[in-house]
């Protein structure tokens, strides 16, 4: 199954179109990264719906504790 990869540095807003990495492989070179798989069938919906998950369960501390510090 393919996969597409968006990831962004520590310090950047994601207002420019340069501050996100695109693409069908994974980087090392930044510090935070998503990947979406292609034949999933997902909607930018369900994408959306999924972050809104993760800035839940980081927010509440329940889910990360340990992993990355804040």
């Amino acid at each position: 199954m393919a996969n597409h990869y968006f990831s962004i540095n520590r310090g950047k807003s994601g207002f420019a179109e340069v501050d996100i990495t695109k693409g069908a492989a994974s980087t090392a070179g930044d510090d935070i990264e998503l990947r979406v798989a292609d034949g999933a069938s997902l909607t930018r919906k369900d994408v959306i719906l999924a972050l809104d998950a993760f800035e839940r369960a980081f927010e509440s501390g329940k889910y990360v504790t340990t992993f990355p510090p804040f």
